[in-house]
């Protein structure tokens, strides 16, 4: 954590902004690098203040609902004559009662903390990690679930906060799906602010120590151990059965995606793979999940094999939701996908004699049960799967129907993460 990168941060700020920077503060960065700004606009109901971070002098106190615009001048900052800071690197703003801070029309709790060391704007959002969590929760999960499930995903959100470190210079983490999903006060629901402070003092530990959890939406029956997805294994994320997801509710438990071989082969020249038009799709390996683990794609141009999340991910996670899926297209398929991994040459007995097995239904003492070509060949493709996202960690949707079934937070947590403690 950042909390203590500045300086300022010691005594001078603390004592004429005593709402800045506690031992929970989260910095998350709202603006930065690429997406660093050259102004930005600042308003609250009772008023700002407006601070040199580095030596705490307070710039400019702004009036109820006055908006204030701060913007680029010299290495520091200016404001429509309200105040002129040009040697002003770091600058803090502060609402005068602590009420939240509006910034381009979206409220925030916390302070905001501006930065020109990398040249624009850098903008900050320190927030207490109780505050920032209200919000995430609202984004990452949804305010309807079940207690219990907005209680343990809480604490998954927490531990990743605090087991991440080092994802982001100057701050603890973004805004997006890199990190976790904030938009501020908007994404905050009597629930979610309930189900944080009942765990307030709870995080998740592994051999005691406190260790980052992961969660995706849906795992279509089993979740995938981190090795599969990330290359390294992770005593506490291994894959475990996952029957509790309600299969009529939860998001993309089952799904069909067909895209053209043309399409496919854009989106992989989007990647920098530029192989043309795919022309044939040969998954290759599959994980014990049953999760496509090595998967080679056929063009015009040459070929190039996929492995772990990237079988999802490199076409892109709109159109593969998850890698437990089987291929099929209008063209040859041949060999099925078994769960011990490819059967070569799968062949069937017709009239007229043998013929490629090119997908469909197979009878078996279990039943009839669904199979598809594991190379499949043609100009349109056909993608039929099971759950949403990476797979490692906590099911959202499996958290729902625990909690739904009678289980606690815990109860979930433990599920999900092999050997952990929750304290």
């Amino acid at each position: 954590m950042k909390k203590l990168i500045f300086v300022f941060c010691l005594i001078a700020l603390c004592l004429i902004a005593p709402a800045a920077m506690a031992d929970d503060f989260v910095w998350v960065g709202l603006k930065y690098g690429s997406s660093a700004v050259s102004s930005a606009a600042f308003r609250s109901d009772y008023g700002l203040n407006f601070y040199n971070a580095v030596t705490g002098d307070l710039l400019y106190t702004s009036g109820p609902g006055e908006t204030v615009n701060v913007g680029e001048s010299g290495a520091g900052y200016a404001s429509d004559g309200k105040f002129y800071a040009p040697e002003v690197v770091k600058l803090s703003i502060q609402s005068v009662n602590k009420t939240p801070i509006t910034y381009n029309s979206s409220q925030y709790r916390g302070y905001f903390f501006l930065d020109r060391s990398g040249g624009h704007i850098t903008v900050i959002n320190p927030v207490s990690m109780d505050q920032y969590l209200y919000s995430v929760l609202g984004r990452e999960m949804s305010s309807y679930f079940p207690a219990e499930a907005l209680k343990a995903q809480a604490i998954c959100a927490k531990n990743f906060v605090l087991g991440e470190e080092g994802r982001h210079q100057g701050f603890d983490v973004c805004t997006t799906t890199h990190c976790q999903v904030y938009t501020g006060v908007d994404a905050e629901a009597e629930s979610t602010v309930a189900a944080v402070e009942a765990v307030s003092c709870k995080t998740a530990r592994y051999n005691g120590k406190i260790v980052p959890l992961y969660f995706f939406a849906t795992s279509g029956g089993k979740t995938e151990s981190a090795e599969n997805v990330w290359g390294f294994a992770v005593p506490y994320l291994q894959m475990v059965d996952d029957p509790f997801e309600p299969q009529d509710r939860a998001s993309h438990y089952s799904w069909t995606t067909t895209m053209t071989g043309d399409e496919i082969g854009s989106r992989l020249a989007a990647k920098g793979y530029n192989i043309g038009t795919v022309t044939e799709i040969t998954i290759e390996e599959t994980t014990p999940s049953g999760r496509v683990q090595r998967m080679t794609l056929k063009g015009a141009g040459g070929s190039k094999t996929l492995t772990g999340d990237n079988c999802r991910t490199v076409i892109g996670a709109d159109k593969l939701y998850g890698r437990m899926f089987t291929v099929r297209a209008d063209g040859e398929a041949r060999g099925i996908m078994t769960t011990a991994g490819p059967l070569w040459g799968g062949v069937v007995l017709t009239a007229s004699g043998t013929a490629p097995m090119a997908g469909g239904s197979i009878l078996s003492a279990a039943g009839v049960s669904e199979y598809a070509g594991n190379s499949a060949s043609g100009s349109v493709f056909t993608f039929t799967g099971h759950g949403y996202g990476h797979g490692v960690g906590m099911s959202q949707w499996g958290a729902f129907g625990m909690a739904e079934q009678g289980y606690n937070y815990i109860d979930i947590l433990k599920h999900y993460f092999t050997g952990i403690t929750v304290e």
